[in-house]
């Protein structure tokens, strides 16, 4: 039987056309309501909680704990005193006040915390109330985005543990489609729409609603035909990790003028033949596009929209992996700015090396103490992503945007480049990853149209080449990360959502991961071996880590899109330890993380 609704709203208004004739129902659960400022958000929250009332029929079934958009705290309590007035004779109350870093706030009154203790200290007391419904207008939206993860988490814990629902509203698509598993959408005090997130950011049935849970490219069957060379029976949205832009000096587009947003980028480009013009948002990659680059566009078929196009039921589950320690250090600062980690591997006596936006090589001990960092040779044009420690603990990194590698001793001295802008045995277009066999041998991948393996010795003597740009067997589409193990050579090939395998010597043995199987993944960046014969992928597009066997079998997933404690923002790299420490460069959260399994 159905759980009885939170709320039935029939025909609900509230003048002056703050809210037009909405009716809803709320169910049990999460529920995000979105919508751009003065669309109505805050006067339904209202509505629900009694706070104002309206022309029209509420119908109310749940106890309330409420969150106002102004925190709503007593100015002469103190924030101890607003947990003990919430829980009248209750307890826990310094756990509570820990868990929203308010412990030594705890004897202050409101006029002497900051607006972010403040908002952390409203949703203390409301989760102290222990109500069966949560209603939070704007939670934390004063609160240090690096910091609102974890706060988000304590909820996330509250709810289920109470088994209580949580309503809020929001402005930011990225916080409905993490916390919500269902959204309202209001415009101009109406709701235009309700249901599913997941459901609303794959397929959205309009334009206007695309825009609500974040950017996208909403297509036309001619427009899809023109730029993606996609078939599509009618208008529909791709969002921006389904659309893949390569540089291409043959390329039908020209780049008109391009701006970098950090996991988005939007694009003015211009189709030459034909001088259609439009803009598109993307997933960007190592190389930041630029006006007057050629590209070429296509379609990334990722599986949320292969379960729309063919209607399949989504692969089982996996095994969900649990993290029995989670670590986390963030970079030092560059000047006023804070880098973020692009690329890590494992060096000697436990050492760590990463490489960062600000074009630094960066030398952490086990523990995340920084021991030593240099600056790469050049970085006004990009900045590197690969790095690989030799057992004389030289350290050799792609120098993806000057097409070289390079090698430097383990203090930063430079020692030699091999490599420049070319198709030729030992020249490169971007190389992006690297890692080495057991002899040292060194495998280099590149991206940009001339996509391939390149091997070298470790002395940096070329030795052999294999594969090349495409989507069949024993090709790629942007390799970016790979790893040796027991005489095969694992590379994640991004865009085709694959790892393919080969033998030392180039030979193609096979590949992992198919759309709609258990095993598939979703823009695999990076790949590591771990001491227990396993294989773990970081997955850019799917914010996780997946734990593999050299066979292909799923062996269980860690963590989704998010900035919380077990989630990731686009990770770019992963490296394994000695003890079995798996080390992540999150990087869209501008942070290395330290996990074991």
């Amino acid at each position: 039987m159905a759980a009885d609704p939170l709320w039935t709203l029939d025909h609900v208004s509230l003048a002056p056309s703050r809210l037009r004739d909405v009716s809803l129902v709320l169910r049990p659960g999460v529920t995000a309501v979105i919508g751009w400022s003065g669309a109505g958000k805050t006067s339904l929250l209202n509505v629900l909680v009694g706070f104002e009332k309206a022309a029209g029929v509420v119908q109310k079934n749940a106890s309330v704990a409420w969150v106002p958009q102004d925190g709503g705290l007593w100015p002469h309590c103190t924030a101890r005193e607003h947990l003990a007035i919430a829980r009248p004779g209750g307890d826990g109350f310094d756990a509570l006040l820990a868990a929203f870093d308010l412990t030594a706030r705890a004897d202050a009154r409101p006029h002497e915390l900051s607006q972010g203790e403040q908002a952390r200290l409203s949703v203390a007391r409301a989760l102290a109330a222990n109500a069966a419904v949560l209603v939070m207008d704007e939670p934390l939206a004063h609160v240090d985005p690096a910091r609102a993860g974890n706060y988000w988490r304590v909820i996330r814990e509250h709810l289920a543990a109470a088994g209580a629902s949580l309503v809020f509203s929001t402005h930011l698509p990225e916080i409905a489609l993490g916390e919500a598993e269902r959204v309202v959408c209001l415009s101009e005090g109406r709701v235009v729409h309700e249901g599913a997130v997941r459901e609303l950011y794959d397929a959205p049935p309009t334009a206007e609603l695309m825009t609500f849970l974040g950017p996208g490219n909403w297509l036309t069957p001619e427009e899809a035909a023109l730029w993606l060379g996609a078939e599509i029976k009618r208008p529909r949205c791709f969002r921006p990790e389904q659309v893949a832009l390569t540089l291409d000096d043959a390329g039908a587009i020209t780049v008109e003028s391009a701006r970098f947003r950090g996991s988005v980028a939007d694009v003015d480009l211009r189709y030459v033949a034909s001088g259609a013009a439009r803009s598109f948002f993307h997933r960007p990659g190592a190389e930041i596009l630029r006006a007057g680059m050629r590209v070429r566009a296509a379609l990334l078929v990722l599986l949320a929209a292969l379960f729309l196009v063919t209607g399949c039921h989504r692969a089982p589950q996996s095994t969900a992996l649990t993290a029995r320690e989670w670590r986390v250090w963030n970079l030092p600062p560059d000047g006023a700015t804070l880098p973020t980690p692009r690329s890590i591997a494992v060096g000697n006596d436990g050492e760590i090396a990463a490489l960062d936006t600000a074009g630094r090589v960066l030398i952490y001990d086990g523990e995340g103490a920084l021991k030593r960092k240099w600056q790469m040779l050049d970085v006004s044009v990009g900045k590197p992503e690969g790095i690989v420690v030799l057992r004389d603990g030289r350290v050799v990194v792609c120098d993806t945007h000057y097409h070289r590698v390079v090698w430097f001793d383990a203090h930063g001295q430079w020692l030699q480049n091999v490599g420049q802008h070319g198709t030729k045995d030992g020249e490169f277009f971007y190389p992006v990853g690297i890692c080495a066999d057991a002899a040292e041998n060194l495998y280099v991948c590149e991206y940009g149209g001339n996509d391939r393996i390149q091997k070298f010795s470790r002395e940096g003597k070329w030795l052999a080449s294999f594969g090349s740009f495409g989507t069949g067997p024993g090709q790629f589409q942007r390799p970016s990360g790979l790893a040796w193990k027991d005489g095969r050579l694992y590379v994640a090939d991004a865009i085709n959502n694959r790892v393919l395998i080969f033998s030392d010597d180039g030979k193609f043995i096979g590949l992992l991961g198919e759309a709609g199987k258990p095993l598939a993944f979703n823009l695999p960046y990076d790949i590591a071996t771990g001491g227990d014969g396993a294989l773990y992928i970081v997955e850019y597009g799917a914010g996780r880590l997946s734990r593999v066997s050299p066979e292909g079998k799923l062996l269980g997933q860690l963590g989704h899109s998010g900035s919380g404690e077990g989630e990731f923002g686009t990770p770019w790299g992963v490296a394994v330890d000695g003890q079995m420490r798996i080390r992540v460069a999150d990087t869209k959260n501008r942070r290395i993380v330290t996990l074991r399994l």
